[in-house]
């Protein structure tokens, strides 16, 4: 019966498209373009659908084209519909782009940019004779990271000039290096700066001394901020992380511990839950005991709070305005569990029983791509009316609802190819990815689990 019901349903949906073609034909035929664009599943259809309206609706009346803009039921569906010709325009993660740009051939032109919120510290070593506020650094040497963007760097040094007049500045590759300097060369440098950004207390992740903490065990104690920027520095960054979670009180304190202990990764075809946190593991030699995969990044969070897994792979980003908003603190997959603890005391906590223990390469933000041979004109079009929606208030209100970001850049298929190298070094194939998704896509219209 289940079967006979899920082809009756498959049948429905296609005439449903059917219609939604001659519908399309006819408004082509009255002059006005018409393209369809799809959304992947990520937050609750209902908003992505709505949002996806208004877009469409701004476009209509900016550019004089018209939008059919759908949320399939997964990014398999979405790939298929690319290469079926079935779909214009795509918002899609980076694992479904390059499946559907080698599948089908489709084309990268715009990537979600996020806003981070960045603050600068000061550290200096603990002794009692060590620098203890801004004051103390007149005329002393500061470690400070090149990998500063300008605008954190300018807060930074506006501060230091006001309170520790003639500071020296000493070169620093990134944020670890600099307080490894501080921690190794006592004879040249006096602090150190660093980024920060809010994150658990037993974190190995947030800023440099923390970095250092996973590499030297006892940097934390041998170090303290005497200093932090008041305003936050927002950032804009076009790539996020995978993040290996563990228990504080696993026993697992770096990644070689989890050898042979039991493992939770999101998904298999997850990019920051599976594919370069498997990465990150197998750089590090690391054998896993029992793996299995969870069925979301909330799932896996809440494996590895129960304790039923050493560690787990999710998302991870650097928390922002949102976080504070909504009181979860930080924005890596543990804030999806947090939302449910009534109290600030009670989230907290959570973030002390279970921490970041280490981050994955940088992997790209989603991307707006589109099917091949889209002609240009349409998509300058497009592209044109969406930065101008994006710079409304409503509108920049719906794009953080469509793909959780503030900004489009133009990108190019080659911002992908690093993905690409890590998604080879997994040994997995994309195609066999792909088809896993079509194959659960499949036997979900067919009504089987």
């Amino acid at each position: 019966m289940l079967p006979r019901l899920g082809w009756l349903l498959a049948a429905l949906l296609f005439l449903a498209f059917l219609a939604g073609l001659v519908r399309r034909d006819r408004i082509a035929r009255a002059g006005e373009e018409v393209i369809r664009m799809l959304f992947v599943p990520s937050v609750e259809q209902g908003t992505l659908a709505r949002r996806g309206n208004e877009l469409a609706e701004f476009v209509r009346k900016d550019a004089g084209i018209v939008i059919r803009s759908a949320v399939p039921t997964s990014y398999a569906a979405v790939v298929q519909a690319l290469g079926a010709g079935q779909a214009d325009i795509a918002w899609v993660p980076a694992f479904a782009y390059v499946v559907a740009n080698a599948r089908y051939g489709a084309e990268a032109r715009l990537q979600v940019v996020r806003e981070a919120e960045r603050y600068a510290i000061v550290v200096t070593r603990t002794d009692a004779a060590e620098p203890s506020k801004l004051g103390d650094l007149a005329k002393r040497r500061i470690a400070l990271p090149r990998s500063f963007s300008p605008e954190l760097r300018a807060s930074l040094v506006a501060e230091l000039d006001r309170w520790a007049p003639g500071w020296t500045e000493v070169p620093a590759e990134d944020d670890k290096a600099a307080v490894q300097m501080l921690l190794d060369r006592s004879d040249a440098v006096d602090a150190a700066a660093s980024s920060w950004v809010f994150s658990g207390p037993k974190d190995l992740v947030g800023d440099g001394r923390k970095l250092l903490e996973y590499d030297r065990p006892g940097t934390l104690e041998k170090t303290r901020i005497v200093f932090r920027t008041s305003e936050a520095a927002r950032e804009r960054v076009s790539v996020y992380y995978g993040s290996v979670m563990t228990r504080t009180d696993s026993g697992v304190s770096r990644l070689e511990d989890l050898n042979g202990r039991p493992f939770a990764f999101s998904d298999a075809t997850s990019t920051s839950g599976y594919i370069f946190p498997l990465n990150l593991l197998n750089a590090s030699s690391v054998k896993l005991g029992h793996v299995y995969f969870a069925g979301g990044h909330a799932n896996v969070v809440q494996a590895v709070a129960d304790g039923k897994v050493a560690g787990g792979s999710t998302f991870y980003s650097p928390p922002g305005k949102v976080n504070e908003v909504e009181r979860t603190f930080v924005a890596d997959a543990r804030h999806l569990l947090m939302k449910r603890i009534p109290t600030d005391e009670g989230r907290l906590a959570y973030l002390d029983e279970v921490r970041v223990l280490a981050l994955t390469d940088p992997i790209p933000n989603d991307v707006c791509c589109v099917r091949r041979g889209f002609p240009n004109p349409t998509w300058e079009r497009f592209e044109r009316s969406l930065q101008k929606f994006i710079a409304t208030p409503e509108g920049l209100r719906a794009y953080l609802d469509l793909v959780a970001a503030v900004a489009a850049k133009p990108c190019d298929d080659a911002a992908f190819n690093g993905f690409r190298t890590a998604l080879r070094a997994t040994g997995v194939s994309a195609v066999q990815l792909l088809e896993a998704e079509e194959e659960k896509l499949r036997r979900k219209r067919e009504g089987k689990k």
